[in-house]
């Protein structure tokens, strides 16, 4: 449907207001995200109204959707329950001028992230995918140790308990810290812990469970990530 067909009403200062993407103008939850017995609380999104007005002309609309124009967050199984999209905030539209801003603020990130992270997560992260972005990441942690592990003892080990091996304080097979001072100790401990944490509370949720997770939260596990990855290149 065009933009055009969507206006409900142009205001006198060039504004219009738009029937709301989230609810689809019905100004409560949508019945595809929640049961019958909520379905009659307002629209986050609308605040009940059904429609949302823009402060703006229709030509500064941007054409690109990150949640195709309805609102809602979603992965490549399907919406998230109750979630709304981050980009857009439920509307369904961005204007040209939110859109520079978000490849901005997406071009300053990957600078700060780690290239074999940016590598598996980048296209998942910016086509809304964000926990299979976040689980990529991890897995590409994984799988790195796991093959470090492998050549090293043979063993074919996963997850926590390989983090929990690789980096052992007794055995190490990858040190990242002079194990010689309490200090290179406590150090090689805390990021055992670390990794292993991470496979067990962030990479086993979102593969077994599929939980959804919004832009902002991916934000911040990509940089642990990061973090991680980076400490695997400074080992010994």
């Amino acid at each position: 449907m065009s933009l055009e067909k969507q206006i409900v009403h142009t205001l006198k200062d060039g504004s219009f207001t738009l029937e709301c993407a989230f609810c689809e103008g019905r100004g409560v939850y949508p019945d595809t995200i929640y049961s019958n017995d909520i379905e009659t609380e307002p629209c986050p999104v609308c605040q009940g109204k059904g429609i949302n007005t823009f402060k703006t002309s229709p030509e500064n609309i941007a054409e690109r959707r990150y949640c195709g124009g309805n609102g809602k967050a979603w992965n490549s199984n399907g919406y998230f329950a109750g979630d709304i999209c981050q980009v857009c905030h439920g509307t369904g539209m961005v204007t040209l001028e939110q859109t520079q801003e978000s490849l901005l603020e997406e071009a300053l990130l990957w600078q700060l992230i780690h290239p074999e992270i940016a590598e598996v997560a980048r296209s998942r992260f910016e086509s809304g995918h964000y926990a299979d972005s976040v689980e990529a990441a991890f897995k590409k942690i994984n799988a790195i140790v796991k093959e470090i592990v492998k050549l090293d003892t043979g063993e074919e080990l996963d997850g926590a308990a390989l983090m929990n091996r690789a980096f052992s304080l007794r055995q190490p097979i990858i040190c990242i810290s002079d194990l010689s001072t309490e200090s290179g100790k406590n150090i090689q401990k805390g990021y055992m812990q670390i990794f292993a944490g991470s496979m067990t509370g962030i990479r086993n949720p979102k593969a077994h469970d599929n939980l959804g997770i919004d832009r902002l939260r991916a934000v911040h596990f990509l940089h642990l990530a990061s973090l991680l990855m980076s400490k695997l290149d400074e080992r010994t």
